[in-house]
């Protein structure tokens, strides 16, 4: 592609479209900067002079247990025709839902949910990139850093994204072979003094444009016709369309929790080892220290320990004081981090970790909404870049996203619930099957039944017809409901 014309700046003279970006969202970046520091242990701008700077890092803890409750063993899906007595239409419901599980397979999307799920925690928002890449001729899912994107959103409708702006830094070879169309010399050529520049994205539903050192190198029609990022907030406020970090409101307890134990470290410390303190001896340069020792002082001289005079502050008291705030405010609670105190049964637990349960339901609302967000884009660019076309609208299909248990489950117990139910006809065998979290249940009812056959089993129970009985009630097979 032949580069010409003078650089187009934005946001003024000398003003480029990237730092016009960073300028714009400065607050935002700073707030990711300090909590992201405080998530990877950074707790202390400038060390205690002369005492100790003990660091508990539980805002990694309880970011990293929001992950494990939110994810647990993984997502897995359910694709409901919008006409689920069409035969047809149940079967391409299937093959759809194969098809969102072998992107993720692809994708090894399992590690992607991961560090989006980790950048929403800790830094507020999460963002995924859904493309199709050309060479490898299949569908990628990505998650980008969120201090590298930058969304408008429509301002009456703040779930609707506008445009969104990325901002990458890349060296020449990633110029060269990442898709921008350029060769290996004009890549050369905009790359800066240090081997790198400013590349920035911007799209819209319509339009996609690549800047370069702030020089336009592609302007055309969107290839996809939707914006290919979804932004997944963690616990927004009611008015913000960015999300709010689980360290909110985790770094002043955190650090006052720190200030205290390094107090106690010191206060053991002196015990263990206390200053001496001479009066009315000049030279002690030479005198020993140790068990036995024997000092020869003037007459009017005197040598004693530096020790605590007066009533001890109850600084454990305090500590304690602060645990429990730390719980209470963050909605983890103690049971949370393995201190039950004793066996409970499963009411009893639950009752215990309802704060960190309700605060997974309040953040699986939006993620459920972005990950259907995330699987609609898949099967647009499937069904418009692959071979093997599946044509899906969103008035065909109903793609559910089903979570896994947050509390121990006992596998064992709940196979002979969802056997009671399915056997008294209130339940399928596909929805038992999706509730104990397998993967392509049509797919593996079909292995049931060849295995039956195979060992000469009778086969699985077809499901008892629904009938409406004369008095308005429903039957199933021979049973009123």
């Amino acid at each position: 592609m032949a580069l010409g014309g003078a650089p187009r700046t934005i946001g003024g003279s000398g003003t480029t479209a990237a730092a016009s970006l960073l300028l714009r969202d400065s607050a935002r970046l700073l707030r990711y900067t300090t909590y992201q520091r405080f998530y990877e242990g950074q707790h202390y701008d400038r060390q205690r002079n002369g005492r100790s700077s003990l660091v508990l890092n539980y805002a990694r803890t309880i970011v990293d247990k929001g992950v494990a409750y939110l994810l647990g063993r993984g997502i897995t899906w359910s694709v409901q025709p919008a006409r689920p007595n069409n035969a047809d239409a149940r079967r391409r419901a299937n093959s759809v839902e194969q098809l969102l599980y072998d992107v993720g397979w692809t994708n090894n999307v399992e590690a992607t949910d991961l560090q989006v799920a980790q950048n929403a925690g800790v830094l507020g928002d999460g963002v995924y990139k859904v493309l199709w890449d050309h060479a490898e001729k299949r569908v990628r899912i990505l998650s980008i850093d969120p201090r590298t994107f930058f969304a408008t959103w429509a301002g009456d409708d703040p779930s609707v994204l506008r445009r969104v702006e990325c901002v990458y830094r890349l060296g020449a070879e990633d110029l060269e072979l990442g898709g921008y169309g350029l060769s290996e010399g004009e890549a050369a050529a905009l790359v800066g003094a240090d081997g790198l520049a400013d590349v920035v994205e911007r799209w819209t539903a319509t339009t996609l444009e690549i800047l370069v050192r702030n020089q336009t190198i592609r302007n055309d029609a969107n290839p996809y016709g939707f914006i290919p990022f979804v932004h997944v907030p963690n616990l927004p406020l009611a008015n913000d369309p960015w999300g709010q970090s689980d360290l909110v409101d985790v770094l002043p307890i955190n650090r006052e929790i720190n200030d205290r134990v390094s107090d106690q470290a010191d206060v053991i410390r002196f015990h263990a080892d206390p200053p001496i303190v001479f009066k009315g001896i000049n030279d002690r340069s030479d005198l020993a220290v140790g068990p036995g020792t024997v000092w020869d002082i003037p007459i009017d001289a005197d040598v004693k320990l530096l020790e605590w005079q007066g009533q001890p502050v109850a600084v454990q008291e305090h500590i304690e004081r602060l645990y429990r705030t730390l719980y209470e405010v963050t909605e983890t609670p103690r049971t949370s981090f393995g201190d039950a105190g004793g066996q409970l049964t499963g009411v009893a637990l639950e009752i215990q970790l309802r704060p960190i349960i309700q605060r997974t339901l309040r953040r699986r609302v939006w993620w459920t909404r972005a990950l259907r967000q995330r699987a609609e884009m898949v099967l647009r660019l499937i069904n418009q870049y692959q071979e093997r076309r599946v044509v899906v609208t969103a008035e065909d299909y109903r793609v559910r996203v089903l979570w896994p248990p947050m509390l121990p489950r006992d596998d064992a117990q709940e196979v002979r619930n969802q056997t009671q139910m399915v056997s008294a006809g209130l339940r399928s065998h596909r929805t038992a099957m999706d509730v104990m979290g397998t993967e392509s249940p049509e797919e593996e009812l079909v292995r049931v039944v060849e295995d039956r056959a195979q060992l000469g089993v009778e086969s699985v129970p077809s499901e008892p017809p629904l009938q409406q009985a004369g008095d308005g009630a429903v039957t199933v097979g021979s049973s009123v409901v």
